[in-house]
């Protein structure tokens, strides 16, 4: 579908993000399908599912899996319409961060607001990027089991881990046009995938479960096993396994500024894609169920707790007296997994070059400069890459203390959607975009809202009673920290960002938006550090070192067809020069002094 406007007019969503103060600087390749497809492959049904379905199977078995998907999906459909209509009204990157600053007119009194939403995005989000690489990682890890029987130790599963997340990096560093195309090969594979295996383990697996089995087996004596006071909190743990898969469902909000009439695909993109992730995993659910062939080995068998792998490889197995058709088959998981980490990774990148775009991180000008070949933020990709990587350090020694990181990525995501959705119920002066709730808009808001409260608790609960070291819930710890990290670097005296950080910065050098304060934090004499400008030293790491590079050469070629032997004036005159060159090539040409 395409969606350029007719007749050359200037695009609504360009236009959009002019009348909020900002110029166009990435290339807009994407449509509504192309917004969609992000979203579908980032949830990845078939990734989360096969990743987090020991969670429902150890909490109350298939009732948990089917209806704590049913319940999920539907809840989260009423956050992704809430979300909808803001982002219809508010169509640029930067997600429920700029829609916080939108709703509260960019008064100072609320930057705070502002401050923490963007920094719960960009952690939830390279949480996020750090958990699809972990899946990865214990995917292949229990392949290789089911393959030759070798377990992997913690050094082995960490490098396999910083593997996949290079290999994301690199996928994720080419031009927008390269990530739509991606994506829309991703979602033909996505969905062939989930054809595949609808259709092959059902004819494959000689033994299947009884609809009684599959829609109303309770497994009650979890909650004694586990601790846990009754069957309802037995469920409401289960419900994480669908909760861990429905994140990151506003990937189409970060891609704003790429798309085109961004005001119309986006919020429709959003919406349609949580629609679709409920029907794609509800049938891959109901299809794993009921190839179990011994339910009481899915937890103990030879995948050691890994229910998909387990399914897999006993469907093969019995059919055939060999499980290799099931690891081969499980190929199919990791693929989508690999998929779905490249788009966390791109999405991660792009929140925190529209954040550093507003001055709002540490070293915001190396990570809100857009490469000049790729047009895209490639510095930000690679240090969402390297923060990963290190989050998933404690993996060498706890897995469970990983885990407890791994969850920030949908609290935090979860709170940063949660607080945008509050403001909107609260406003009265709204500018609607094309995408309108009407009498929908409060009850939207307030179950959404609820929602997130839920959902957030679901997460800092215990998991188990007769609490210790091996079954501790780390989360409420990281995210306090986190969350006391966050207000420590707004209120510390004489630097925290209340001294330096004024919400928006409009890139555009004209706009009948008034300027914000601090508005002109990007600029180097009479230059806008966040103009599109192809003169403007907009430079990646990569151009700089090309830049320099080339100027050295320049240097070299003008030494050799000079006399030789300089006076040490003349080395410094040069040394001098070549100082003056760095910086020209940095920061713009210097005023000459007089």
């Amino acid at each position: 579908m395409d969606l350029e406007q007719p007749g050359g007019s200037l695009d609504s969503g360009e236009a959009r993000l002019e009348a909020l103060g900002y110029r166009q600087e990435l290339h807009r390749k994407f449509n509504m399908y192309d917004s969609f497809a992000v979203s579908v492959v980032l949830m990845c049904n078939i990734g989360g599912i096969t990743g987090f379905l020991s969670i429902a199977y150890t909490n109350g078995g298939p009732v948990s899996a089917i209806w704590g998907w049913v319940a999920v999906s539907f809840a989260n459909l009423f956050v992704a319409l809430s979300m909808a209509e803001i982002v219809s009204s508010y169509p640029i990157a930067g997600g429920p961060y700029f829609w916080v600053l939108e709703l509260t007119k960019n008064d100072r009194r609320f930057l705070l607001i502002g401050w923490l939403t963007g920094w719960l995005n960009v952690l939830g989000q390279f949480a996020a990027t750090a958990t699809g690489g972990a899946l990865m990682a214990n995917h292949i890890a229990n392949m290789w089991l089911l393959a030759n029987g070798h377990t992997f130790n913690s050094v082995e599963l960490l490098l396999t881990y910083a593997l996949s997340l290079v290999a994301t990096g690199c996928v994720s560093s080419v031009s927008s046009e390269g990530i739509r195309q991606f994506t829309n090969v991703a979602l033909v594979f996505m969905l062939v995938a989930n054809l595949a295996i609808i259709v092959i383990l059902p004819l494959v697996a000689p033994v299947h479960q009884s609809a009684e089995f599959v829609f109303g087996q309770f497994t009650s004596e979890d909650a004694a096993e586990h601790g846990l006071p009754n069957a309802g909190y037995l469920f409401f743990v289960g419900t994480l396994c669908a909760q861990y898969t429905f994140v990151g469902y506003e990937a189409p909000a970060q891609f704003a500024e790429e798309t085109k009439r961004a005001d119309v695909a986006v919020p429709s993109a959003i919406v349609l894609s949580v629609i679709a992730n409920f029907g794609l995993g509800l049938s891959y659910l109901l299809v794993l169920l009921f190839c179990i062939q011994d339910p009481s080995t899915v937890m103990t068998g030879d995948a050691q707790g890994y229910p998909v792998g387990q399914i897999f490889y006993d469907a093969f197995k019995a059919r055939f007296g060999s499980g290799t058709g099931g690891i081969v088959l499980m190929m199919t998981p990791l693929v989508s997994m690999f998929c779905a980490t490249v788009l966390f990774l791109a999405t991660n990148s792009r929140m925190l070059w529209s954040f550093s775009r507003d001055g709002g991180v540490p070293l915001y000008k190396v990570w809100a400069a857009v490469n000049r070949r790729t047009r895209t933020p490639t510095n930000a990709v690679w240090a969402m890459t390297a923060l990963a990587f290190l989050i998933g350090l404690p993996m060498l020694f706890s897995m469970t203390a990983f885990q407890a990181i791994g969850s920030i990525s949908t609290v935090g995501l979860w709170l940063s959607y949660g607080i945008p959705i509050v403001l909107r119920a609260c406003m009265r002066d709204f500018e609607h975009g094309p995408f309108k709730l009407g009498g929908l808009q409060l009850p939207s808001n307030f179950i959404a809202a609820a929602w997130v409260v839920i959902s957030t608790v679901a997460f800092v609960l215990p998991v188990a009673y007769h609490v210790d070291l091996t079954n501790f819930n780390w989360t409420p710890l990281v995210l306090a920290f986190c969350l006391a990290a966050v207000l420590f670097a707004w209120f510390a005296p004489g630097c925290g960002a209340r001294h330096w950080y004024h919400g928006k910065a409009h890139t555009l050098e004209s706009t009948s938006v008034p300027p914000v304060r601090g508005s002109n934090r990007y600029a180097v004499e009479n230059t806008t550090y966040g103009s599109c400008n192809n003169d403007l030293p907009r430079l990646t790491l990569l151009d700089l070192l090309e830049e320099f590079k080339a100027q050295q050469v320049a240097r070299r070629s003008r030494r050799s067809s000079s006399a030789s032997g300089r006076s040490f004036g003349g080395a410094s005159a040069r040394s001098s020069e070549g100082a003056s060159a760095i910086v020209e090539m940095v920061s713009g040409p210097q005023p000459q002094l007089k």
